[in-house]
């Protein structure tokens, strides 16, 4: 889950996006953001920002001599974007944007693979400009990048602002959408709610509305963990049922020697379940520290799951998986399993309680 939110947020969505009231109906050149320099060197100020990048957006169609693909330019300002999204340190091959170098695009793993071209090659992208025209553009690739995201670098393609803004017929400092990058996922709703404030007319969402399938992921994932501890601990309470029943088994002799000697009923049901209870509570102890431990290790080091990685991108999760577990889990789990061993512990006792002295005395 931590991974698909890292991910979705630092690759692709960012922690708020904004756009103009009328944007994301129709997605025409037109709805720019009202004075959207000002806006971004405004959001920069935010205590919680970390990175603000505006970008132009623009639909088109990818084509080369050996395919086509439907895609979204995203004119951007390569170091606002490197800042947000990292996308510099996720090139597969080639270079960042070369200042001194025009024309120049960078594209997904997969819509390479699609289009069958290379670094240095050429592709052209035709689209609509602001005058509604049908223009086209022959840039030259000089990176790929990979996003752990399948549908991510089959779509989304990046080209210096200044540049995509000449052919579509815009001015420069106009951008579609603002991306901000916040120092912490904490802080994502007061963040919000201070832009909204400062920003009534524009639409302001955050990632878990520009993204509602990975909102429900995380919003069910409680009670995802909830029936999975509940599967492995009804697993536990048979398991305990059958040591400690067979504890009373083969002890009938032991049993009814106590029973003989004037130890009522009550207390040997109460042995039982008090032995039932220290073999929980050991066990938890050992086994409580020990997976903070292993889940510590690598949470650190990571597990590599590369061999999936083809499967894992079609989900936005990366190859490598650093595991965090809160600390209410293992609390919670502590509690669920001692409640468990107590009911556990009730047949073999009861078990116990029907125990006839005279005749348990000769059990060997």
């Amino acid at each position: 889950m931590n991974e698909q939110i890292s991910t979705a947020v630092s690759r692709q969505l960012s922690h708020i996006q904004i756009h103009h009231s009328e944007y994301k109906q129709e997605e025409d050149l037109k709805y720019f953001i009202p004075k959207g320099s000002q806006v971004i060197t405004n959001l920069r100020q935010l205590p919680d920002a970390k990175a603000v990048s505006g970008r132009i957006r623009v639909n088109a169609m990818a084509s080369t001599a050996h395919g086509s693909a439907g895609v979204t330019l995203f004119g951007i300002d390569p170091e606002d974007e490197a800042a947000v999204t990292g996308l510099s340190n996720h090139l597969s091959e080639g270079k960042y944007f070369d200042t001194g170098k025009r024309n120049m695009v960078i594209i997904g793993k997969k819509l390479k693979e699609k289009l069958q071209v290379t670094t240095g090659q050429k592709v052209v992208f035709t689209f609509q400009n602001s005058s509604d025209e049908l223009t086209a553009a022959a840039l030259r690739v000089a990176a790929v990048y990979s996003g752990n995201n399948s549908v991510v670098e089959e779509t989304i393609v990046y080209v210096p602002a200044n540049e995509l803004a000449t052919v579509a017929g815009i001015s420069t400092t106009n951008v579609h959408e603002i991306a901000v990058l916040l120092s912490g996922n904490d802080q994502l709703e007061t963040a919000a709610a201070s832009i909204r404030k400062n920003y009534p007319a524009l639409q302001v969402e955050t990632w878990k509305q520009l993204s509602p399938e990975l909102r429900l992921v995380i919003d069910s994932f409680n009670e995802y963990m909830t029936i999975i501890m509940g599967l492995i601990l009804m697993a536990l309470v048979f398991g305990i049922i059958n040591t400690m029943l067979m504890a009373v088994l083969e002890r009938q002799h032991e049993l009814g020697v106590l029973m003989a000697v004037g130890m009522n009923r009550s207390k040997v049901f109460f042995m039982i379940v008090f032995e039932t209870m220290l073999m929980t509570l050991a066990a938890c102890a050992i086994g409580l520290p020990a997976s903070w431990a292993t889940i510590a290790y690598f949470g650190k080091h990571g597990i590599d799951l590369s061999n999936w990685s083809q499967g894992l991108a079609q989900y936005g999760i990366r190859t490598m998986v650093y595991p965090a577990l809160e600390l209410q889990y293992f609390i919670k789990i502590g509690a669920m399993s001692i409640a468990s061993s107590m009911l556990a512990a009730i047949y073999p006792a009861r078990k116990s309680l029907q125990l006839k002295p005279v005749e348990a005395i000769r059990k060997i």
